[in-house]
């Protein structure tokens, strides 16, 4: 396959999203082409190196804006399709009682998500007090140390290794969980993206 026939391809499998994501990325590909030439490559290699039109018009389509995409299935789904008068009244009249449990619903998972990130909030204003009362430990244990009260310099330096510990463990326990609600709001995303993408046509 040859350069103008791979972007003919592409250009095929991703047509039906707006013009500037599409020029976008035929300029993209078409310079990735040139450059693996300019390397060495001949044009067919340069190609097959990208991978197949099908799975790069796939790749595109997950990097997608998620308003894109919501967009793109809402032009497929009523293409040639005209919604009934009665269902249009319906859809009127009862907005209040739609409407009021779709935003009660976004509300509670807005809600959640808050309270998660306040909760991990919280965790890492605990290592941040741990570790000030860490330092102001050791100040202390050197203030004592110096002034002669060795008995007092002890106890800061108790009080120290005592705090020390549990910062580092509230610490790690702190990046675990926003590892995990970053991780889990990214999987959120990509199972959302999936669902509007579909599976890729053949």
């Amino acid at each position: 396959m040859n350069k103008a026939e791979f972007l003919e391809e592409l250009k095929r499998r991703i047509q039906e999203y707006p013009v500037e994501e599409t020029e976008k990325s035929m300029e993209y590909y078409a310079e990735m082409i040139d450059d693996r030439m300019e390397d060495g490559m001949s044009e067919s290699e340069a190609v097959a190196s990208l991978g197949a039109a099908s799975q790069i018009a796939e790749q595109i389509k997950c990097e997608l804006p998620i308003t894109t995409l919501v967009k793109q299935k809402t032009r497929e789904k009523t293409k040639g399709k005209r919604m009934p008068a009665w269902a249009i009244v319906l859809l009127v009249i009862g907005f209040p009682l739609w409407g009021s449990i779709l935003i009660f619903i976004l509300g509670m998972v807005l809600m959640f998500y808050a309270l998660v990130w306040c909760f991990d909030i919280m965790l890492w204003c605990l290592v941040l007090a741990f570790g000030a009362s860490a330092l102001t430990g050791i100040a202390g244990f050197f203030v004592c140390l110096f002034k002669g009260a060795f008995g007092s310099a002890f106890l800061y330096l108790g009080a120290t290794l005592f705090t020390g510990g549990i910062g580092i463990f509230t610490f790690l326990g702190s990046l675990l969980i926003t590892k995990g609600i970053c991780h889990g709001t990214k999987w959120c995303f990509l199972q959302i993206k999936k669902s509007l993408i579909g599976k890729e046509e053949a």
